[in-house]
Parts: structure tokens; C-alpha cells; sequence
């Protein structure tokens, strides 16, 4: 890989790959579209390359820049995994609070392993996960919460930074018997399941949206429901369909079809304020990190 003078550059250019989008990778990282586009050209500089080729207002990556995402995302994975290690007694002597806020699907499928692994991690401190609601986006500004763990955030403001966990591709859980069936013959034969999630699709649909965009118009059940594991009980007696992460499908062992639509998947982010203790931030990161993206049932 060529020399890069400033890594967070490189922070910037990984958001730009997985977003498609400056103004949303702005947002994500805390900046404006402006200072986005002027670190890609210091970028384009260092690595005498295009990086991006705007398409259909996408930023579509070029075969460099697809070459070396998966590299320098392990590299900076490594540096934390480093400054974590450099860490350790700190976390054997951290004793104040560490509270997370996390999204209420997260909890249902990794609560119990987050908070046993971070007790294990910072012996001496207490441990609060709390289900993100209304007021966790709010909170996080005020630092009143330390963490926060969502899927794509529809707003954070600029006090708030993020760190991609994990990123999953989306499929259409479905009866046994429908999956040789295609979304379009689903959406004339089957309902589905509207599962509402806070500071995420709480003000809108977005994948029936996509679908509509795309020709295809998916009958939303009457039974709509803001816990997960609720709402599979009912995609289940019901024989409804349900858009969810593949992860998601593959933990309760659902059968599905591809999501054949384009779109940028669902993205796990770590949220903090940006004044948080980066040793901390790297520590907390990289435990939550290893069990969201190795889930166990």
C-alpha cells in the first residue's frame, strides 16, 4: 500500500466505500460534505488514483480502491487491537460506569454476551446496557451514556463519531415452501412484516420504499410490532415475509430468498461522543466487535 500521511484519512475513505455517499459518510464520521471531498483529494493525491467515479449520484469505488478496502479496514482493526492490548491493566482498574445504549434487536440476539464480556473486561466497573429509545440519541450528546450500538443512524449530529462494526446483506425470510419464489411473486402472495426500530426506520419504511422505487409494491401486515422477537413469532404463525439482515435470518434459522434489490445493506455502528477516551473507545470496540461479528446461538 502506498504512504498515507494522516490515517484518519483512511477512516474517511472506508466510509465513502460502504456509504456510496459523501454526504452520508460526512455525516457518519462528523463532518461536512466539504472537508469529505477535500480528504478524498488528498487521497487521490497519495494514491495517484480516481479512488471514485460518480454515478447516479453513488460514488462507486474503483478497482484499486476495491483492492485495498478489505487491507487497510484489517490494518486499523490491528492498530486498535494494539492499543487495546498497551491497555489491558487500565481496564483491570477502570472503575467507573460503562453504559451502552443498543438498539433493541442487538440486545435481543447479543446483550447477554456484550455485558458478560465487558464485566470481564473492566472487572471493577459496572456495566449498564440500556435499550435505545427516544432519548438515547440525546443522551449521547450529553455524554450521559458512554456507547451506543445501531444499525444506520438516520440522524447523529457532529458531536457524535462512529465506527463501522459490521455490515450485512439483506434477505427476505419467507414460508419453506416460497423459496424458489422471486420478491415480486412474494409481494403479490404474502404480507409483510413491519418491525419498527427507534432513530431508524421509525418516521419511514425505507425497503418497501426501495421496492416501490423499483416497481415491486409489498403489502405491509396490519400487525406491526417494535420488538424483533415478537415479530418472528408472527412472521412464523402468520406465514409472513420479513426483509432482514442475513445474520438475523441464519441466528433464528429462517428460511429466506436474496433481497434482489440494490441497496447498502445494514450497517452496525459503534456510536460515541467525541470526546471520549479513544483507550476506552478501542477496548469497547473490540469486544463488542468479535461477538456481533461471530454471533453464536
Amino acid at each position: 500500500m502506498k504512504k498515507v500521511e494522516n490515517l484518519q484519512l483512511l477512516y474517511t475513505l472506508l466510509e465513502v466505500y460502504y456509504t456510496q455517499n459523501l454526504s452520508e459518510a460526512g455525516r457518519k464520521l462528523g463532518k461536512t460534505t466539504s472537508s469529505v471531498s477535500k480528504e478524498l483529494s488528498k487521497l487521490r493525491e497519495q494514491f495517484d488514483d480516481t479512488l471514485f467515479v460518480r454515478s447516479n449520484n453513488r460514488m462507486l469505488p474503483t478497482e484499486y480502491v476495491k483492492s485495498i478496502a478489505p487491507e487497510i479496514e484489517q490494518m486499523l482493526r490491528d492498530i486498535g487491537h494494539t492499543l487495546m492490548s498497551k491497555n489491558t491493566i487500565s481496564n483491570k482498574n477502570y472503575c467507573k460506569p460503562i453504559k451502552v445504549g443498543i438498539s433493541h434487536i442487538l440486545m435481543e440476539l447479543y446483550g447477554a454476551e456484550i455485558s458478560l464480556q465487558l464485566s470481564k473486561q473492566f472487572p471493577q466497573a459496572s456495566i449498564e446496557l440500556l435499550t435505545w429509545d427516544s432519548v438515547t440519541n440525546q443522551q449521547l450528546q450529553n455524554e450521559q451514556i458512554d456507547f451506543g450500538i445501531h444499525f444506520n443512524l438516520v440522524f447523529h449530529p457532529g458531536k457524535i463519531r462512529y465506527r463501522r462494526i459490521t455490515a450485512s446483506n439483506l434477505v427476505v425470510i419467507c414460508p419453506e415452501g416460497d423459496t424458489d419464489k422471486s420478491l415480486e411473486q412474494l409481494s403479490q402472495e404474502r404480507d409483510f412484516m413491519f418491525c419498527r426500530l427507534k432513530d431508524w426506520n421509525d418516521t419511514e419504511t425505507n425497503f418497501f420504499d426501495i421496492a416501490s422505487d423499483n416497481g415491486i409494491s409489498i403489502n405491509r401486515s396490519s400487525l406491526i410490532v417494535d420488538n424483533f422477537n415478537i415479530a418472528m413469532k408472527l412472521v412464523n404463525r402468520e406465514n409472513l415475509c420479513f426483509i432482514v439482515p442475513q445474520d438475523f435470518a441464519d441466528y433464528y434459522q429462517a428460511p429466506y430468498i436474496s433481497w434482489p434489490l440494490p441497496t447498502k445493506g445494514i450497517v452496525i455502528g459503534l456510536y460515541h461522543h467525541a470526546q471520549q477516551n479513544e483507550m476506552l473507545t478501542a477496548a469497547v470496540y473490540d469486544s463488542i466487535s468479535k461477538i456481533i461479528k461471530t454471533p453464536s446461538r
